[in-house]
């Protein structure tokens, strides 16, 4: 099946960018203070990135009261655990930003993306999970849908932007010959990343396969709660709980993960519209 799906991304006319700023943080994360200097120096060999991330610093979210003017001030100031989930979100915009867009609206999965990465993260937290691991995992959960609407344009329609419920992975594999998780883990061993941050992406819909329990559970979860913010009836539903049981997370957990999902919505909102600042070639 591996071969199969190279061979089809080969013919994939443009595939999504590489988010190639989060293969080069990621490993930079085990000791932070070590690696201070040359965070500093990937950041702003991009000046793209650096112009968005200094933006957005600047922002009335993070209300600094004077200017931060360098790459330097932000992470210093701002934090790096922040600037981390900054400069992925910035990276991982550009993947959605180059496709063709005529067959599915990667806005509106872009901002899916987005609220699925907070939430995976304060899943993650709770779960003592890696949770810049499962940002990016929510992040990118649902590349591959890109790349599926490029294979037959219009025959899915709406089914991208849902829920992916009993039965949906089938009708991919039915219709495309493979599943929107298996193109996505096929683009990220192409493009590099961790293989922790492979396993979580290509069995978020089969947490229990292949030992990706519970990296796997908390992108699922985190899918799933960000759909459930505009749609409760998933947030009721067995399969949700089962993930919640999986990971050991108690009753008190739901409304923590609402209460910080609540307390970020302005940078959430923020972070969902720069699909279009992504520059492909430039991430």
């Amino acid at each position: 099946m591996s071969n199969e799906i190279d061979n089809l991304l080969n013919k994939i006319e443009i595939l999504p960018a590489a988010p190639s700023m989060m293969v080069k943080l990621l490993p930079k994360l085990d000791d932070v203070d070590a690696h201070f200097d040359e965070i500093v120096d990937i950041i702003q060999l991009d000046p793209g990135l650096t112009v968005n991330l200094l933006q957005i610093c600047n922002s009335a979210f993070f209300g600094q009261a004077e200017p931060i003017v360098t790459v330097t001030d932000a992470v210093s100031r701002v934090g790096y655990q922040s600037i981390y989930l900054l400069t992925a979100t910035i990276s991982g915009a550009g993947s959605f930003s180059n496709t063709p867009t005529v067959s599915i609206d990667t806005n509106r999965l872009w901002a899916h993306s987005v609220t699925a990465a907070f939430s995976a993260k304060y899943i993650a937290e709770t779960a003592q999970q890696d949770a810049n691991i499962l940002f990016t995992a929510g992040l990118l959960h649902d590349v591959g849908k890109i790349v599926l609407a490029q294979i037959k344009p219009g025959v899915y329609d709406d089914k991208f932007y849902g829920l992916t419920e009993d039965g949906g992975l089938e009708r991919e594999q039915e219709i495309f010959g493979c599943t929107h998780a298996e193109i996505g883990t096929a683009l990220m061993r192409r493009w590099g990343l961790p293989a922790p941050l492979i396993t979580a992406v290509g069995n978020h819909h089969a947490p229990a396969a292949n030992g990706a329990e519970p990296l796997a559970a908390c992108v699922e979860l985190g899918d799933m709660f960000a759909h459930g913010q505009t749609d409760r009836r998933v947030l009721a539903s067995p399969q949700f709980f089962s993930r919640i049981k999986a990971l050991q997370a108690g009753p008190e957990a739901m409304p923590q993960w609402f209460k910080k999902l609540s307390a970020n919505q302005q940078i959430i909102d923020a972070m969902s519209q720069l699909k279009n600042v992504g520059q492909p070639g430039k991430n």
